[in-house]
């Protein structure tokens, strides 16, 4: 506790007030979400993102494959079945490493929200073909995972990070 204005009753005040929340998933996210608020979520485990909103856009940490140090795609985060961990345990056992987003990432998110908010800004063609295909990529992927796949992702909605796939092209395969 960080102060003694904390109570319950401020959560759910903050969580119908605000303009968006920005959350790592660890659950209050929810208290905005009922309050049909926008939602920038920067989230692992993966296969867990919220997708039934486009007011909902995501960045996920970066899923590092030690022996060769390089990062893995979309698609490879659940072939080697690490969409769905929730434990370090997992990840060791896969020889995969978990590296935060940078505060830049972070910053790019934010303000793509911001922008989607107060000035409405659309995607290019080139931006919405990313999405698509990110859409795309982990709708296949999510179908392997069971029961996640019927009960959180029947149509992904939710927009990556634009900004991250435009930098990391790579990572879409």
């Amino acid at each position: 506790v960080n102060s003694n204005l904390r109570s319950d009753f401020m959560d759910v005040y903050l969580g119908a007030k605000c303009s968006f929340c920005i959350s790592t998933g660890t659950g209050y996210e929810e208290m905005p979400v009922i309050f049909r608020k926008p939602l920038v979520q920067l989230h692992a485990p993966f296969g867990d993102i919220v997708t039934h909103s486009e007011k909902f856009f995501v960045l996920t940490r970066h899923h590092i494959l030690k022996k060769e140090n390089r990062k893995l795609s979309l698609s490879e985060i659940f072939s080697y079945g690490v969409a769905q961990a929730h434990d370090t345990k997992t990840f060791e056992q896969k020889g995969i490493e978990l590296a935060d987003n940078t505060p830049e990432e972070i910053k790019d998110i934010v303000l793509e929200m911001v922008e989607s908010l107060e000035v409405k800004k659309e995607l290019n063609q080139y931006d919405e073909e990313l999405q698509k295909t990110f859409k795309s990529l982990y709708d296949s992927n999510i179908k392997n995972y069971p029961p996640f796949y019927g009960k959180f992702h029947r149509q992904i909605k939710s927009r990556f990070s634009t900004k991250f796939l435009r930098e990391n092209k790579n990572w879409l395969r």
